[in-house]
C-alpha cells in the first residue's frame, strides 16, 4: 500500500528533526557549561571528556527528553545470555534440564553452541570481525591519545573469550538446526526471525543473491515478528529487511528507503524496547576500541554522534518514526513493497555481527 502524505513536506522534516533531537539524548547526560554534555563516570571508567564525532554537531543546553521506551520487565535467561561474559556456566545449567526444554532455553543453548561448540558436518557461515593483536593494538594508540585508557578496556571487553571451557564440545549442524527449528516452532519470536534469516542466507549462499527474492510472505512474517516487541526480533527483522535482495525495493511513500540509515532505525527501536545498547555491548566496546568514538553512551547516541552524516540523521528520525508507530499500532501501510525494479546501486549486504 502507498503512502498518503497528510502533512506538507516542511512540516514532516520539522517533525524528523525535531524527533531525532529527542532521540539522541540519554537519561545518563547531564548538561555542562558551554553545552558540552558529560557521561555518568559509572558508565566506563577513564572516559574522555565527551566530544562530538562530527564536526559542528549541535549540544542541547538543557537535557532532552529521550525518546520513548517500552515498559521493563522481568530479566530472562536470553537476557543473562546478552550480558554473560562467559557462556559455560549458562550452557551447564540449561543442558539437559527442564529450563532447556523451554522455547527460550533452546534458542540460549542455540547461541552458545553455534559461536563456542566444534560444528560438524558443514559449519554455517559465522561472521568474526577483525581485529589486531593487543601488543599490535597497543602500538597504533598513541601515549598521549586521551581516550587511551577507555579504548584499552574497551578492547579488552570486546576480546573476551566468552567460550572458554567449550573445548571438546561438538555438535553436528543438523543438530544445531534442530534447537533452532524447536524454539522458532514452540513459537519463541526471536528464533522464527533467526530461521528466518538463516533461512534466506543460506538460500543465497547456494543460488547468489542476486537470485533470492524476499517474498511478501517473508515481509508479512517479518512484520508479524518485529509487532511481538521483542528486541531481538525486531533487530533480526530490521537486519533482514534492510538487506539487499532480487526484486524488492521498499519505499516510505514515493521515496526509496536507504539501506544504512534504514537498518540504524530498526536498531535504535530495538534499543527502544530494551535491546542491551550501552558502553558494555560489543558493539560500542568495538567502536571505542578500535575507532576511538568512547564518548557515546548508547548505540542511539553512537549513531548521531559519530557514524552518520546530518542528512542521514533525519532520514533515521523519519524511519524510526514510521517503524515505532507501525510496532505499536500494527498499521504498517507506510512502509510499501515495490516489485520489478532494478537492483539499488552499491548495494549494502548486512550480515550478523556484534549486538
Amino acid at each position: 500500500m502507498k503512502l498518503r502524505y497528510t502533512l506538507g513536506i516542511p512540516v514532516v522534516a520539522a517533525l524528523a528533526v525535531v524527533g531525532w533531537l529527542a532521540l539522541r539524548s540519554d537519561p545518563g547526560v547531564v548538561a555542562q557549561k558551554g553545552g558540552e554534555a558529560a557521561p555518568k563516570s559509572a558508565e566506563r571508567a577513564g572516559a574522555g571528556p565527551r566530544v562530538s564525532g562530527r564536526a559542528g554537531a549541535p549540544t542541547p543546553s538543557t537535557p532532552v527528553a529521550s525518546a520513548p521506551t517500552a515498559p521493563s520487565r522481568p530479566p530472562t535467561v536470553f537476557d543473562e545470555f546478552l550480558r554473560a561474559a562467559q557462556y559455560r556456566a549458562i550452557y551447564d545449567r540449561l543442558r539437559n534440564s527442564a529450563e532447556g526444554e523451554t522455547a527460550e532455553g533452546r534458542l540460549v543453548l542455540w547461541e552458545v553452541l553455534r559461536n563456542c561448540a566444534t560444528v560438524t558436518e558443514g559449519r554455517r557461515y559465522s561472521y568474526r570481525p577483525p581485529v589486531p593483536k593487543r601488543d599490535d593494538f597497543l602500538a597504533g594508540i598513541a601515549p598521549t591519545d586521551p581516550q587511551r585508557d577507555a579504548r584499552i578496556a574497551a578492547y579488552d571487553a570486546f576480546v573476551t573469550n566468552r567460550c572458554q571451557g567449550f573445548e571438546g564440545v561438538a555438535i553436528a549442524q543438523a543438530d544445531l538446526d534442530k534447537l533452532l527449528a524447536a524454539s522458532a516452532s514452540a513459537g519463541d519470536p526471536r528464533a522464527k526471525a533467526l530461521s528466518l534469516e538463516q533461512e534466506l542466507w543460506m538460500a543465497r549462499r547456494s543460488q547468489g543473491r542476486d537470485s533470492v527474492v524476499l517474498s511478501d510472505n517473508h515481509i508479512d512474517t517479518l512484520k508479524q515478528l518485529a509487532n511481538t516487541k521483542d528486541p531481538e526480533a525486531i533487530r533480526v527483522a530490521g537486519r533482514v529487511m534492510a538487506n539487499s535482495w532480487a526484486d524488492t525495493s521498499i519505499r516510505l511513500g514515493q521515496q526509496q528507503v536507504e539501506q544504512r540509515p534504514f537498518m540504524n532505525a530498526w536498531l535504535v527501536v530495538a534499543c527502544e524496547f530494551g535491546q542491551p545498547c550501552g558502553t558494555d555491548t560489543p558493539r560500542l566496546q568495538q567502536a571505542c576500541a578500535l575507532q576511538g568514538h568512547c564518548s557515546a553512551q548508547t548505540y542511539p547516541d553512537y549513531v548521531y554522534h559519530y557514524s552518520s552524516s546530518p542528512h542521514e540523521s533525519q532520514l533515521i528520525a523519519q524511519y524510526r518514526a514510521v517503524l515505532r508507530n507501525a510496532i505499536d499500532t500494527g498499521d504498517w501501510s507506510q512502509l510499501s513493497i515495490v516489485r520489478g525494479l532494478p537492483s539499488t546501486p552499491g548495494r549494502i549486504t548486512f550480515v550478523p555481527g556484534p549486538r
